[in-house]
């Protein structure tokens, strides 16, 4: 079970009681499988937070974590008050089981919020312009299926929050801003709010009440929770349409999906508000994550808070596109081919195009560039840097999955991807969260959505991914394997120089036949022509591996990793060079 709807469920059977910081790192670690010890390590706190749970000093080793003793007591006592709640027996050991009972008995009694008002449709209202201008110029292409769905979420439905999520470059923001324009005439005031400058919550608040109801102004309330009933009050008087832009500004990297940055927690009040209190109006959201509170309300009040995964332009859309940029219609094998690779992605495919014309001119001589792409050689920095913001907001496990990933080069299961990590290998739970927050990062692309086979299923990364990974993956290998100077002394520790040429392979033990010959090509001897080009001669590039590799089967114990046998492979190639 994914950790934040377990997290979610149990908020919403304690309900009005929330979980605090101890009982939410119980409930994510149990539903990935750790024992009460493996808690305790990896949950580590101050004492000041500490002392927050209960309002009571609580027990803390030295390190700074909770007792194993403490946190067997406050998980006790949550099974007890959820065992109240569900007159259902609640342990350890049956939590996941009994949250998805919880679920189906809710479904069947129909526990849900009750809309609001009624689904007929709304009349149109009386603005001066029928159409809105959020300085985005320029035709919209294809996105129908989107607007039909998103019109009928707002119109029939009357969904109050409403995420739109993925990837830099899909569109996102194009298609808030189509959607507001289309449906201008449903609202009274449209407000447009980018969050990329990671404004405070009270500063938004504020912005959000002076366009709102400026007299509210007069007698603004100390509170954030105060500021935030005036804007529901708002909300309610008014039919209004909030788009907020860019949320994932305000949300941490390199750790779980969808967590806030520290002071910006009061966000998580403001979407419940809006997603969960009664109003007639309407929030946006664009984000290329998916914060834990829009990922809660969904199954909370799945009627009234909706997401909707924007993947790529549809193909015929998108050669239309690229079209109205400069590109010559291509033939329908190679734009399929070319849609695939970029996975529709309208900024990717823009950029691209652009860099294109930059380099041949324009025109037929554009198509000169096909076979360099379908080598992986043809790369555009704008993309490169777009993807390396999103690769270096991910935790560490993250991180490791998505290399592993690029070098699979195919839909693999998480079993499959634990089995890799010979190193320091994680617990399934711990696997299967990862890659389910790297979905909510519209990073992973799982191939079955069925929760009771959720270990057998595959998971991949786009194209345009893929080949970033593999690159940057070989960029450290080439910077670990870089000749030894001056300026560039040696780690003694093998383990330590060669870092990720002992966590990766560069060609799995045992895979099959095609994805060996097609790991050999895009990973074994692109790393070999890098090198080749680092090194003043390839016998002293020769020597040097040979030198590593004995090293290294000289070590007693052999330390446990991939290094030897990439060796290996490196030398073959070499050779064969």
């Amino acid at each position: 079970m994914d950790v934040n709807l377990a997290i979610g469920l149990v908020e919403s059977i304690l309900a009005p009681k929330s979980l605090n910081h101890i009982q939410i790192e119980i409930v994510r670690g149990v539903i990935a499988g750790r024992s009460y010890q493996q808690i305790v390590d990896a949950t580590k706190v101050d004492r000041l937070a500490s002392q927050q749970a209960r309002g009571t000093e609580v027990e803390t080793i030295d390190s700074g974590k909770y007792k194993v003793s403490y946190v067997k007591t406050t998980a006790a006592q949550l099974w007890q008050l959820l065992t109240q709640r569900l007159n259902q027996k609640v342990t350890k050991d049956n939590l996941a089981a009994l949250l998805l009972w919880y679920v189906k008995q809710s479904a069947a009694k129909g526990l849900v919020d009750s809309q609001s008002e009624s689904d007929e449709d709304l009349p149109d209202r009386e603005i001066q312009q029928s159409r809105v201008n959020f300085g985005l110029d320029g035709a919209f292409y294809g996105r129908a299926e989107e607007i039909t769905t998103l019109t009928n979420w707002y119109v029939v439905e009357r969904c109050r929050l409403i995420l739109l999520i993925g990837m830099g470059g899909m569109g996102k923001t194009t298609l808030a801003a189509e959607i507001a324009a289309q449906l201008s005439g449903k609202f009274d005031r449209i407000i447009w709010k980018s969050l990329v400058n990671t404004p405070s919550i009270k500063v938004l608040c504020l912005d959000l009440l002076q366009a709102l109801s400026p007299q509210a102004l007069v007698d603004l309330p100390d509170t954030l929770g105060g500021q935030i009933d005036l804007l529901i009050a708002s909300l309610r008087q008014d039919r209004c349409l909030l788009i907020f832009d860019n949320v994932e500004s305000i949300l941490a990297g390199q750790v779980q999906c969808g967590q806030y940055l520290a002071d910006y927690d009061g966000y998580d009040q403001l979407f419940r508000a809006i997603g969960g209190l009664p109003h007639k109006s309407c929030a946006i959201l664009t984000s290329r994550e998916k914060p834990h509170t829009i990922a809660r309300l969904e199954i909370v009040n799945p009627q009234l808070v909706k997401s909707m995964n924007i993947g790529g332009m549809e193909s015929t859309a998108a050669h239309e596109f690229v079209q109205s940029q400069g590109c010559p219609q291509l033939p329908e094998w190679m734009w399929q081919e070319v849609h695939a690779h970029y996975d529709g992605n309208p900024l990717a495919l823009k950029i691209a195009t652009m860099a294109a014309i930059e380099m041949t001119g324009g025109g037929e001589k554009m198509l000169e560039l096909y076979p360099l792409m379908k080598a992986g050689k043809l790369q555009f920095q704008s993309i490169d840097d777009s993807l390396t913001r999103q690769f270096d907001r991910l935790s560490q496990i993250e991180q490791q999955l998505v290399y592993w990933l690029a070098i699979a080069r195919e839909p693999i299961t998480s079993t499959e991807l634990r089995a890799n990590l010979v190193i320091h290998p994680h617990a399934p739970g711990e696997i299967i969260n990862a890659l389910q927050s790297l979905a909510r990062r519209c990073i992973t692309i799982g191939s079955n959505s069925a929760r009771d086979r959720l270990r057998q299923r595959k998971w991949s990364i786009q194209p345009v991914m893929i080949a970033y990974v593999t690159r940057r993956l070989i960029d450290r290998f080439v910077a670990e394997l870089a000749p030894e100077s001056s300026t560039n002394i040696p780690i003694p520790d093998l383990r330590d120089r060669f870092f990720h040429l002992n966590h990766y392979a560069i060609i799995q033990p045992k895979p099959k036949d095609g994805i060996c010959q097609i790991q050999r090509q895009f990973i074994l001897q692109a790393t070999i022509e890098r090198l080749i080009a680092t090194w003043s001669h390839p016998a002293n590039l020769s020597q040097y591996l040979d030198r590593i590799s004995t090293e290294w089967q000289d070590l007693d114990p052999l330390p446990i990793g991939y290094l030897g046998s990439n060796l290996v492979n490196l030398l073959t190639e070499l050779n064969l060079k």
